[in-house]
């Protein structure tokens, strides 16, 4: 991959409490907010995004005097590609650069590039419980190998790349770290993803919080690689936290942290109780459930899989209470009755 000026360059931003901020476009969601602290030996770094978005994030550094070469820490929430991706070539770029992440993360994920072609079939075989229209499953097929096809082409552009997700410290539960005369500590924070991590540093309060929560998106989690059960444990531990900023990885700062959460709580209810309304009136399938439940508006962004998986899972938990039945179809397509 070679790193050449984009035409827009991104700002890097000053947001308080000494935290800088980039909003780092990319193909798959919304943008990335990559956050990071000037320390005493170099940049830390919470995330470092999609591998497309390497050449913005060094533009973006250079508008502060700073290159790639400058980042000693990098702390990565979880390992979804569009937060760490990038680090498959960023070694060859900041050859200092220290990465952080859950301890499980390294050993769990192995080679990238394979476990993206395992959260690949994940993906199509939700679409395939979802869409009983052939035509357009074929067409929503089409579109998801595109964008796969995109990270795959990305990766294999560079000769300086490493499959192999590479953790140099590992991150346990509660750990502290002082990085670069800067302390923090870490919270294991599973639900969205199985090796979710919450950054925090204690002295200003400022929780990172990746994936887990995130603005005007609500209740948003995976369920390819997910926990329902696991999510709601996680909030309600984040409830009992000193919560003074918030901030996620997608979309602006959360105003009332301890209201958004709780909010999110409700929603994950609310959102169950409507599934079963929905199909006391007649039996659905996923994608009209999903669309009764969100909205029709998932269609036009990168959350269709997380919007899917995500009442997916309601449905799991429903059926494993014994109040719904899945009927499976030869194609993998599945219909859902009220029991």
């Amino acid at each position: 991959m070679i790193i050449t000026t984009p035409a827009k360059i991104p700002p890097m931003e000053e947001i308080g409490d000494e935290i800088h901020k980039i909003i780092l476009p990319q193909p798959f969601y919304a943008p990335n907010n990559i956050y990071l602290y000037l320390a005493n030996d170099g940049l830390i770094l919470i995330d470092s995004g999609y591998i497309e978005s390497v050449p913005m994030l060094q533009a973006s550094l250079k508008t502060k005097g700073f290159s790639l070469k400058d980042i000693r820490h990098v702390i990565y929430t979880h390992n979804h590609l569009d937060h760490i991706s990038s680090s498959l070539v960023l070694k060859s770029y900041a050859p200092k650069a220290i990465f952080y992440g859950y301890r499980a993360m390294q050993t769990g994920v192995g080679n990238y590039l394979e476990s993206m072609y395992l959260f690949e079939e994940a993906t199509e075989d939700l679409f395939q419980k979802a869409f009983g229209d052939p035509k357009e499953l074929e067409r929503i097929l089409n579109e998801s190998r595109k964008g796969w096809n995109t990270f795959y082409s990305k990766f294999k552009e560079t000769k300086k790349g490493n499959p192999m997700l590479q953790i140099d410290v590992a991150i346990d539960h509660n750990d502290a770290l002082e990085l670069g005369g800067r302390n923090f500590r870490f919270l294991y924070t599973p639900g969205h993803n199985l090796y979710h991590i919450t950054p925090v540093q204690p002295e200003t309060g400022v929780y990172f919080s990746g994936d887990l929560i995130i603005a005007n998106l609500t209740a948003i989690y995976s369920q390819l690689d997910g926990s329902l059960g696991d999510y709601h444990f996680t909030l309600s531990k984040l409830l009992e936290e000193p919560i003074k900023r918030l901030l996620p990885a997608h979309g602006h700062e959360i105003e009332d942290p301890k209201k958004t959460i709780l909010l999110v709580k409700k929603a994950l209810s609310i959102l169950e109780k409507g599934v079963l309304r929905r199909l006391k009136e007649s039996s659905s399938d996923l994608l009209h459930l999903m669309e009764a439940a969100i909205g029709k508006k998932v269609h036009n962004g990168g959350h269709l899989p997380t919007a899917l998986g995500l009442i997916y899972s309601i449905i799991q938990k429903l059926v494993l209470e014994g109040l719904i039945r899945i009927e499976r179809r030869e194609n993998g397509y599945e219909i859902f009755h009220l029991v």
